[in-house]
């Protein structure tokens, strides 16, 4: 799947169904938030929806993290937080590591 996102560079979601792990997986009434959830295309934000979207429990330093498979150039990482009633989720600090072995 291609995607030209406002420029001349032709891109894809390289993280796109790929295996993710993270810090916790909330669960509530509507269900556990795996995540997956994060990266499988889906943009909507609302967990109390229905819809996917990955969900940490409240804890100091959460991770979430992408397996890319192989080394892969990345010119773009695009981040979506929401903000829901009664809980406000905020990227402070962001850390982008590249783990692989040759």
């Amino acid at each position: 799947m291609l995607f030209v996102v406002n420029s001349a560079v032709i891109t894809y979601n390289a993280a796109l169904n790929r295996p993710a792990y993270k810090s916790s997986a909330y669960t509530d009434r509507h269900g556990t938030f795996p995540a997956h959830y994060a990266n499988d295309g889906s943009r909507h934000t609302d967990y109390r929806t229905g819809t996917h979207c990955a969900v940490t429990n409240r804890t100091d330093n959460p991770w979430w993290a992408v397996d890319l498979g192989h080394p892969k150039a990345i010119y773009r990482v695009d981040l979506t937080a929401s903000v829901i009633t009664c809980r406000k989720s905020n990227i402070t600090d962001l850390s982008i590591l590249a783990n692989y072995s040759l």
